[in-house]
């Protein structure tokens, strides 16, 4: 057995680090909806690829359909822990945008559906 850990190892212990603070912080708040989305994928019974994978996009749910309910804390450890997940499984990162209330997705705020914005030149 090698006695230090390996690079891997270090990275999927933070992202375990990162479930355990939002456990407890959902907890503490009584955050029901967090936290089923939490449990429903850790504690992990190892850390394979597809585990990994399915931590990363229950929590991407999470932010995507529950972002309103989140804190900035728990905001950037999600962020933190997709990007971490990510390298992991060799993907890359991919960024998650909250939406106001009625905005509508793929719609750039301040844009006119349809008109052809101006060029810089």
């Amino acid at each position: 057995m090698n006695a230090y850990p390996s690079e891997r190892d270090n990275i999927v212990e933070r992202v375990n680090s990162l479930c355990l603070r939002l456990f407890d912080a959902w907890c503490d708040t009584r955050s029901v909806t967090a936290l089923a989305y939490l449990m429903h994928c850790w504690p992990m019974i190892d850390s394979t690829p597809g585990a990994l994978r399915r931590l990363g996009e229950t929590m991407r749910d999470l932010q995507r359909y529950h972002g309103d309910q989140l804190d900035d804390e728990a905001f950037q450890a999600l962020c933190e822990m997709a990007a971490l997940i990510d390298e992991l499984v060799g993907r890359p990162a991919r960024t998650v945008r909250l939406m106001v209330p009625g905005e509508v997705p793929g719609e750039v705020p301040g844009e006119v559906p349809g008109e052809v914005p101006e060029t810089m030149g």
